[in-house]
C-alpha cells in the first residue's frame, strides 16, 4: 500500500509518487518575457480593504500588469500569458519586516502554472483566456501600438493598450535594470476546510523572483476593467467588480519591458 515519505515533495495526486525536494538555490526561467505595466493612483482606503492586516499599504498605487511568457524551461520551452494586480506593501510580523508587492490576483491561461503557483507558492492564480500581445496592428485605423485583453467564456473583462512607446536608455535604463533584479512578491495561501467554513490553511507567503532586463519603453495608454454579470463569470465576477470600482485618479507612464523572468520557488517561505 502507498505511504508518504516526509523527505520527498508531492503534488496532486500524491499516490503516484514524489520527488526529492529542489535545491535551495534552484530557479526557473521564462527566457523570453514581454510585459506591460500600468501604474495607477487610486484611493488609499478603497485599496487597503483588500490588503490583509499583517501588511502595511505603502501608498495608494495599484500596478496592473500583462505578461507574455515564452521559452519557459520548466514547461519544456512552452508558454503562457498572465494578467496581474499588485500593490506596494510592507509585511510587519514577529520575525519578518519586508517590503515588496502584494499580489491581489493573477489570471493565467494554462493550468500547470496555476496549480504550481497557487497551492505551493501562495500566489492567488485563477484562469482566463488571455490574448497574445498585438503589436503595431493598424496605424491607418489609428489603433494603439500594442494591445491585449482577457476574457472568460467569451466575456471580455479587461482591455489594455499602449501608445507612443519611446525607448528607455542610458542611466534611466541602468537604474531600472538594477531595481528589477530582486523582487519580493507576497501572496496568501488559503485552503478552505472541507464542507464547512474556515480555513484548513491560511498564511502569508514570500515568493522571491527577479527580472533580467534587456530592453524597456515608456509610453501612454489605458486599462479598462469591464464589469460582468454573475451568470457570465460565476466564480470571478466579484473580483472583476472590485478592481473596476477602484477609482483611477492618475495614470503614470505605461512601461513595456523585455527580458528574462527568474522565479525562485525554492526560496519561498511562510512569513512570520
Amino acid at each position: 500500500m502507498f505511504s508518504f515519505d516526509d523527505t520527498r515533495t508531492y503534488r496532486m495526486p500524491p499516490h503516484f509518487g514524489g520527488s526529492p525536494p529542489p535545491a535551495s538555490d534552484m530557479a526557473v526561467h521564462n527566457r523570453d518575457s514581454t510585459s506591460l505595466m500600468f501604474t495607477c493612483t487610486t484611493e488609499f482606503d478603497r485599496l487597503a480593504q483588500y490588503i490583509p492586516d499583517c501588511f502595511e499599504l505603502l501608498g495608494p498605487q495599484i500596478v496592473f500588469g500583462f505578461g507574455q511568457l515564452r521559452e519557459i524551461d520548466w514547461l519544456a520551452g512552452s508558454h503562457y500569458n498572465v494578467v496581474t494586480a499588485d500593490a506596494p506593501v510592507r509585511f510587519v510580523g514577529k520575525r519578518d519586516r519586508i517590503e515588496g508587492n502584494y499580489n491581489l490576483v493573477t489570471w493565467e491561461n494554462r493550468a500547470t502554472p496555476i496549480i504550481g503557483g497557487r497551492e505551493e507558492n501562495g500566489v492567488p492564480k485563477i484562469f482566463a483566456d488571455i490574448e497574445d500581445l498585438h503589436a503595431w496592428p493598424a496605424a491607418y485605423l489609428n489603433g494603439p501600438d500594442y494591445f491585449t485583453n482577457a476574457s472568460y467564456e467569451g466575456n471580455t473583462f479587461v482591455r489594455m493598450e499602449m501608445r507612443n512607446p519611446e525607448p528607455v536608455e542610458g542611466e534611466a535604463f541602468e537604474a531600472m535594470r538594477g531595481s528589477m533584479t530582486g523582487i519580493n512578491l507576497f501572496g496568501w495561501r488559503y485552503i478552505p476546510n472541507v464542507s464547512g467554513p474556515g480555513a484548513a490553511l491560511s498564511q502569508p507567503i514570500l515568493y522571491p523572483q527577479g527580472f533580467e532586463l534587456r530592453a524597456a519603453w515608456k509610453g501612454t495608454g489605458s486599462i479598462e476593467w469591464i464589469k460582468v454579470a454573475p451568470w457570465q463569470n460565476p466564480m470571478q465576477h466579484h473580483i472583476i467588480t472590485a478592481l473596476a470600482d477602484l477609482p483611477i485618479l492618475e495614470m503614470g507612464p505605461v512601461l513595456m519591458t523585455r527580458g528574462t523572468a527568474v522565479l525562485k520557488p525554492s526560496q519561498g517561505r511562510v512569513l512570520e
